[in-house]
């Protein structure tokens, strides 16, 4: 799942300015953060840590996703016509 996520925040990146990214990289950051909290709070037993892993994986593609299109977004653009 954290790929998947990774793959898509990059191709946003390309297509989107960096703050909007930065934005977006947060806001979905703070949405991991709650369904953890939640996870330990409310759900106990086993499938917390179903779903622990699920969103620190998610967070972990966020993350990758938007630390790699920042840095690759520059040079990319300037070879890639998908992206004009």
């Amino acid at each position: 799942m954290g790929i998947g996520v990774a793959i898509i925040i990059f191709f946003i990146s390309l297509k989107i300015s960096r703050k909007a990214l930065i934005l977006i990289s947060a806001v979905l950051s703070l949405v991991c953060v709650g369904i953890v909290i939640y996870s330990i709070e409310a759900v106990g037993g086993w499938k917390d840590i179903e779903i622990l892993f699920v969103t620190v994986s998610g967070f972990l593609g966020i993350l990758v996703g938007t630390i790699s299109g920042v840095i690759i977004e520059g040079s990319f653009r300037k070879f890639c016509c998908f992206c004009v």
